[in-house]
């Protein structure tokens, strides 16, 4: 399993790291924050996942592979709605569609939604919710077109 989940630039890639920690009992050591250009100068154990800038309203990246996955036991979109309600945040989950900018925002309660972004930002920009979500009231919903109504 690989994951991608972007966090929202206004929580720091410490808070991710915390979260878990708090969470899943991982590390703090075997988290790595910062850019990838310095990954090979890391003093500790090798990490089980990354969290890298990304530019953008969503300007922190988590990626991580199987070994993220054999200790959370959680795919992309329940790991990001546990960290985001322990660290108080929201974050951005591929939501699998072949519309690539179709994505699953999940807010600071864990409820989560699709919604689009923006395709000429520089980085991940949220433009509108396709649906309601509960803990983004605020969040212009504008119903996805008729063919990624399929979902």
């Amino acid at each position: 399993m690989n994951y991608g989940i972007y966090f929202d630039s206004a929580t720091s890639a410490d808070a991710v790291r915390e979260a878990l920690q708090t969470v899943y009992g991982i590390a703090p050591s075997l988290v790595y924050v910062g850019p990838y250009e310095n990954l090979a100068g890391h003093p500790g154990p090798d990490p089980v996942a990354l969290v890298v800038p990304a530019g953008g309203q969503f300007g922190h990246e988590l990626s991580a592979g199987d070994r993220l996955a054999e200790l959370t036991g959680q795919n992309e979109l329940e790991l990001a709605r546990s960290l985001c309600r322990v660290a108080g945040c929201r974050a951005l989950v591929d939501d699998g569609s072949p519309a690539p900018d179709y994505w699953f925002l999940v807010a600071e309660d864990g409820s989560y939604g699709r919604v689009e972004t923006d395709a000429d930002a520089d980085g991940l920009t949220v433009r509108h919710a396709l649906e309601p979500i509960a803990g983004a009231p605020d969040l212009i919903v504008q119903p996805p077109p008729d063919w990624a109504r399929t979902w």
